[in-house]
């Protein structure tokens, strides 16, 4: 697999990156069934055979962390690992201080079994005490060798602003993007391209809804429903209190469907292929519950440019209905 130079680093990485969050050591969680260690490690092994040097953890991906670190075991100088600071003690985590930024990388150090992390993203701007003193910290971070660079997930136009005001000099945005959720486009998209701060697009097939996985919307189960993409009365586990867009989604399945098989390819390759194709981004985050499934999700193509403009224009409803929306489950967006 070719490699993509991330933006202000030295860090060559693949265009596709393995998403983590269902490394959960036997323990469902809400996005993802149970999935032990060893088939966590089975499925890191299938990424290096593709040519994927590239993973993404977080503090809070519960056990995520220590089943990569375990997986990695003899072979971490031969990836590029991301995690991030964030939901120590849950959703309604408190804002961290430099103190506790640095006792939340000691924890991920330890969890990873490595000496340094790649890239270290702060996982939402609420956790962000003061612009300046996290910078301050993350600096410091840097020059102790245990990141070697730092970076947003879930920072929308204003949270940017704000921060690289304070002085920050981050390297990338991890973002929630891909055919049915384009919001981004509005301003985020722009503004890190002005910024030149590299783009990860995570969730890029929308929990499975651009694999063709489901047959009717009613199948999504219901961890994968709380999204703004669907009713708040779509399942109890929904808290963003928003009409949704179903009506606009189903249609746009429906001929992207079309579309793809007037094309001659899957939907899922055209959904990935589509999201690097556009200005900005440069790295697909996928995630996998077995070996196989991490083949299909790589599986990167080049669309023609009508292929590209077709599922571009029949996804612009979806994207008119959701608005300016960054945040896909909380009421009140996160990502400013």
């Amino acid at each position: 697999m070719d490699r993509v130079l991330l933006k202000g680093t030295d860090l060559k990485v693949s265009p596709v990156c393995l998403g983590t969050w269902q490394f959960n050591d036997g323990k469902s969680n809400i996005q993802w069934p149970v999935q032990s260690a060893e088939e966590s490690k089975a499925i890191v092994d299938k990424c290096f055979d593709l040519g994927i040097n590239f993973f993404d953890t977080a503090e809070g991906y519960a056990g995520s962390e220590a089943v990569l670190g375990k997986a990695l075991l003899g072979r971490r100088q031969d990836a590029v690992v991301a995690t991030k600071f964030g939901f120590r003690e849950g959703p309604q985590t408190p804002p961290y201080s430099a103190q506790q930024i640095d006792e939340a990388i000691t924890r991920s150090l330890q969890k990873l079994q490595t000496s340094y992390v790649d890239v270290l993203q702060i996982h939402f701007p609420s956790f962000v005490k003061d612009p300046k003193e996290t910078i301050a910290e993350l600096n410091r971070q840097v020059a102790l060798g245990r990141i070697r660079y730092y970076g947003f997930s879930n920072y929308g136009p204003k949270n940017m602003k704000e921060f690289m005001e304070a002085g920050g000099k981050p390297v990338v945005n991890q973002i929630g993007y891909n055919l049915l959720w384009r919001s981004a486009e509005h301003a985020m998209i722009p503004d890190c391209i002005k910024y030149d701060i590299s783009l990860l697009a995570y969730s890029p097939l929308q929990q499975g809804l651009l694999a063709g996985k489901y047959a009717s919307l009613s199948e999504v189960p219901e961890g994968r429903r709380r999204g703004k993409l669907f009713s708040k009365d779509s399942t109890s586990l929904s808290r963003h209190g928003q009409e949704g867009a179903e009506q606009e989604v189903d249609e746009a399945l429906k001929k992207m469907a079309e579309i793809c098989q007037n094309a001659g390819v899957q939907m899922s390759k055209a959904a990935l292929s589509w999201i690097l194709q556009q200005e900005g981004i440069d790295v697909v985050i996928v995630g996998a519950s077995t070996p196989q499934q991490m083949v299909e999700n790589s599986e990167v193509i080049k669309l023609s440019n009508e292929v590209v403009q077709q599922l571009r224009e029949v996804t612009e409803p979806v994207k008119a209905k959701i608005g300016l929306s960054l945040d896909q489950w909380a009421p009140q967006d996160r990502c400013e």
